[in-house]
């Protein structure tokens, strides 16, 4: 990729305290509506509390060239600290439902702040705010999510200097759904989101805005239950240099069975639900480039898990998934690249109240 006129990287110092601006207004956030929806009537507010624990052992989504050329020390992969990693996480979301004849409305917040062990900078304080609407056959919800820091990795900077730079961006995410119950058992459901990328100051000609539609159905038979759907995914890629232009469309097929609760033993009051999912994305990009010229990239997500149940109050989710990206393209060095496979395991505690 290239990169021009780059200023130099910041100093350790710099994303500490960026880090601590990033992190205060999530705090804020959440302790103003504490307040406003204590105030009101305390006995209301609904939410709950997840502590997570993620592995995973290939935390940068290295190619077999890449984690070879780590375990040769490299120094294009020096910014790695280890290949596998855990991530460790807490997700608190608040609600306050109102109630008013046959309808029911409910503002909540979310936050999510987690910490990778061995790559520090891999670290996420994210914010959800949403408004959900129910009525007995339907509901509709609208969110805006803002996520101030994803980091993804370093790389070389091509314009002489041959330094590795953060790559890293902010997202904020605007999203409505819709779900629809014309049967007793069967619930149609749509969503449509819009996902704004702004990149740091090494990487601003990544800047760009998703959009993304789908619509999907939800059926339950007497031994499991059905979840398909189908999204469309276009990506505008803003600020275009040297002819890289990342725009892509995707087609996103997406399917999860899920099987009843179960009780653990006969006299217990312990249950336990499993389920099976696959994600596959076909991702066509649109450019003319070496890179992104006839490139397709074919994504798979292959997912399996169970949640003990422990009361209506406390639950605990494991789960394993499989993550594959192949890559068609006439350039050699991105076939090389940007091909690779991750191993995810996950658990998480919930507590609602």
């Amino acid at each position: 990729m290239s990169i021009k006129n780059k200023p130099t990287k910041p100093s350790p110092t710099y994303w500490g305290l960026r880090r601590a601006r990033l992190f205060r207004p999530i705090l804020l956030t959440l302790f103003l509506f504490l307040l406003c929806a204590s105030s009101m009537l305390h006995a209301q507010i609904a939410g709950s509390v997840t502590l997570n624990a993620d592995y995973s052992d290939n935390a940068f989504q290295l190619s077999e060239y890449d984690l070879s050329r780590y375990q040769n020390n490299h120094h294009l992969l020096s910014f790695v600290e280890t290949t596998d990693d855990i991530a460790l996480g807490t997700r608190i979301e608040l609600g306050y439902p109102l109630h008013y004849r046959w309808w029911k409305i409910t503002p909540s917040v979310i936050g999510n702040i987690s910490q990778n062990l061995s790559n520090t900078d891999k670290y996420r304080r994210d914010a959800t705010f949403k408004l959900q609407v129910d009525r007995y056959y339907w509901n509709f919800s609208a969110q805006y999510a803002h996520h101030p820091h994803i980091y993804f990795r370093d790389f070389n900077d091509n314009d002489g200097t041959d330094e590795l730079q953060n790559y890293s961006y902010s997202r904020d995410i605007y999203r409505s759904d819709i779900a629809i119950k014309p049967l007793r058992h069967t619930t149609l459901k749509a969503n449509y989101r819009r996902e704004d990328f702004r990149y740091n100051e090494f990487f601003t000609e990544a800047d760009g805005t998703a959009t993304q539609g789908g619509f999907g159905a939800n059926h339950r038979f007497p031994a499991f239950t059905v979840d398909a759907g189908y999204d469309f995914r276009t990506f505008d890629n803003e600020n275009l240099v040297d002819d890289d232009d990342a725009s892509y469309d995707a087609n996103i097929y997406h399917a999860k069975i899920t099987l009843p609760k179960m009780p653990v033993s006969d006299k217990g009051s312990i249950y336990w639900q499993p389920s099976l999912g696959i994600n596959y994305q076909q991702r066509f990009y649109q450019g003319d480039g070496s890179w992104y010229g006839a490139r397709a990239d074919y994504l798979y997500n292959m997912t399996a898990g169970f949640m003990w149940i422990f009361s209506p109050k406390i639950n605990l989710s494991l789960d394993y998934s499989h993550v594959f990206r192949s890559v068609e393209s006439d350039n050699e060095v991105v076939l090389r690249l940007k091909e690779y496979s991750e191993n995810r395991f996950g658990a998480a505690l919930k507590y609602k109240f």
